[in-house]
């Protein structure tokens, strides 16, 4: 088993903005707040190749939004109401932006630049993606680079303590792990501090299956199965690496002290169970004007 066994509870796990967590060893009460999926759309002429795909989905999400309003407006009222609810540690799990222009990326920098609080930032599938390159491992990490000052030079797996909980963050904006990313993992779950782990996509478990096929006709999770071999395709999801079904083993058998998961990509809230006491938490958009307040309570 990794980490100690521990007893949690999860006294509002259905709300969509708001998580309660009552974790046993905790003792002072903590409040987090996760942000995910912003789709900022953003480019300037050092990305030329980038300006016509950026007017056009910056369009795009304004489509979607409340009222139409502009996709960094939420942002920033996000970033805003960590700072109001006094947030010890501020979320942020990718897709924060659409592309990773360098206008892009400021705007994220001049963002987390308010808070009050540290953050982590992880990467989703369009924060290192441009439609004029290929969608594969080489293009993002020759874009990691530009995420380095908003990741402490780790943007491939991150973590932070705080008071007596571990927060850990890992790219898995390609559907997998790599090895050395999974034996980060490990590596920060042997603790006998409660862990919560921020991803951008969602593992697979049997409760979001149904729910995210329904939307997007694909199990666009990572380690599911069941992909149509043209949804492969579309998806570039390839098979799974055997780092990646060791992760979704250790995360759904063997991390006990694992307290939960939160994650986006989907475009949907959800909450379902990981294994007993640890819950997977997809947020809801901040392109709908989404984010999460996570309160974590000691037990009594």
């Amino acid at each position: 088993m990794e980490g100690a066994s521990m007893h949690n509870k999860h006294l509002q796990f259905e709300n969509d903005s708001e998580t309660i967590i009552a974790i046993d060893g905790l003792a002072q009460e903590l409040t987090l707040l996760h942000i995910t999926d912003s789709h900022m759309a953003t480019a300037d002429d050092r990305d030329p190749d980038a300006l016509e795909d950026a007017a056009r989905f910056k369009k795009l999400f304004e489509t979607r939004t409340p009222n139409n309003v502009p996709t960094r407006q939420l942002f920033q009222e996000a970033l805003a109401h960590s700072n109001t609810i006094g947030a010890d540690a501020t979320l942020l799990t990718g897709d924060i932006i659409h592309f990773p222009s360098h206008a892009a990326l400021e705007w994220i920098e001049q963002g987390v630049q308010s808070l009050q609080s540290p953050y982590l930032y992880t990467l989703g599938n369009h924060d290192w993606y441009f439609p004029h390159l290929e969608w594969n491992d080489e293009t993002r990490l020759a874009h990691y680079p530009r995420f380095n000052h908003l990741t402490n030079n780790t943007p491939a797996a991150q973590a932070l303590d705080l008071a007596d909980i571990r927060l850990i963050a890992i790219d898995n904006s390609n559907y997998h792990l790599t090895p050395e990313q999974l034996a980060f993992l490990r590596q920060q779950l042997a603790t006998d501090r409660p862990c919560l782990l921020f991803i951008h996509i969602p593992i697979a478990i049997p409760s979001l299956i149904p729910a995210v096929v329904e939307v997007w006709k694909e199990p666009i999770v990572m380690a599911a199965d069941g992909w149509s071999e043209e949804g492969k395709k579309k998806w570039r999801v390839g098979e799974h690496y055997e780092s990646t079904l060791a992760c979704h083993k250790l995360l759904t058998e063997e991390a006990q002290n694992l307290v939960a998961i939160f994650c986006g990509h989907v475009h949907f809230s959800h909450s379902g169970e990981v294994h007993p006491g640890c819950m997977q938490y997809v947020t809801k958009p901040c392109f709908e004007g989404g984010y999460r307040e996570i309160r974590l309570k000691p037990m009594v």
